[in-house]
């Protein structure tokens, strides 16, 4: 028999969780459970996991399995929900070491997985960029393209950094609302929503340039710390290509200018001389 787990939304650890626990408690292994969206007009419709009879209980795991669900959750691989399960039920069965075995395929998998939406979360909270939305006081509003679901998971960031000003961040999937109360939810949507460059931006372009350094230019880390899939993200990219194409010549010119003398010299402290007191 076949059963259907599906955890709405992808991300959520609670849905997840409390699909996992039932298809436990059921003694359904994870060959029997397709936890993948259901395929329209098939032969064999799956039977949902909520309506299996529970055949046991006292399932146990450790905390840090969890914490590595609830990051693995936020990953685009629609085989995650299965893999997650398969260790559950593994330690479950009684494999309490399995997340220390780096060789298993499993855990090497799992880990994989988190390291993907880690690498994501560093660069969603560098990358983005507020810009204040016009007519609207202490308001600014952010778009971002994560490669994962990660919008949910690294919301508290952003209101722990910016919880004295009103925001939003949107996603192609996803957005995020803080009014200075609360947060709220809501779908995805596109670029439009939020505003253009304004003179903020102009002027950090500005500063941008002038203290760009072409002698220390180095475009591959560069490329490694700030990829280039984020570079349309972000106002100082606009110039690197020119920044970039120029490098050579500003640092010839750089290495020909003659040294110039100091225009001011500091003066050399004086030394105090003591004083002798004169004999009446």
């Amino acid at each position: 028999m076949s059963w259907q787990a599906q955890v709405d939304p992808g991300w959520s650890l609670e849905s997840w969780r409390a699909l996992a626990r039932q298809a436990w408690e059921a003694h359904l292994a994870p060959e029997q459970v397709n936890w993948e969206q259901p395929q329209q007009g098939s032969l064999l419709p799956a039977t949902a996991v909520s309506q299996a009879t529970p055949l046991r209980s006292g399932l146990s795991v450790p905390a840090t399995f969890m914490d590595l669900a609830g990051r693995v959750l936020c990953h685009r691989d629609p085989g995650r929900h299965a893999l997650l399960y398969r260790l559950l039920w593994r330690i479950g069965q009684g494999e309490r070491g399995l997340l220390q075995r780096a060789l298993d395929a499993d855990v090497h998998r799992l880990r994989g997985l988190e390291k993907s939406v880690g690498r994501d979360l560093h660069k969603m909270k560098a990358f983005v960029r507020f810009r204040p939305v016009p007519g609207q006081d202490n308001t600014y509003a952010a778009w971002f393209e994560p490669e994962h679901f990660i919008v949910d998971r690294v919301a508290p960031f952003f209101l722990r950094r910016f919880a004295g000003m009103r925001w939003s961040i949107h996603t192609p999937y996803r957005s995020v609302v803080w009014d200075g109360q609360a947060l709220w939810w809501g779908d995805g949507g596109d670029r439009e929503a939020v505003p253009e460059e304004d003179a903020g931006e102009k002027l950090w372009q500005a500063y941008y340039a002038n203290t760009f350094n072409p002698a220390r230019l180095n475009t591959r880390m560069m490329r490694q710390e700030m990829p280039q899939k984020y570079w349309h993200l972000l106002p100082e990219t606009h110039l690197l290509p020119e920044l970039v194409r120029t490098a050579g010549s500003r640092v010839q010119a750089m290495a020909e200018r003659q040294a110039q003398a100091p225009r001011r010299k500091i003066p050399a402290r004086q030394r105090a001389v003591p004083t002798v007191p004169e004999r009446e």
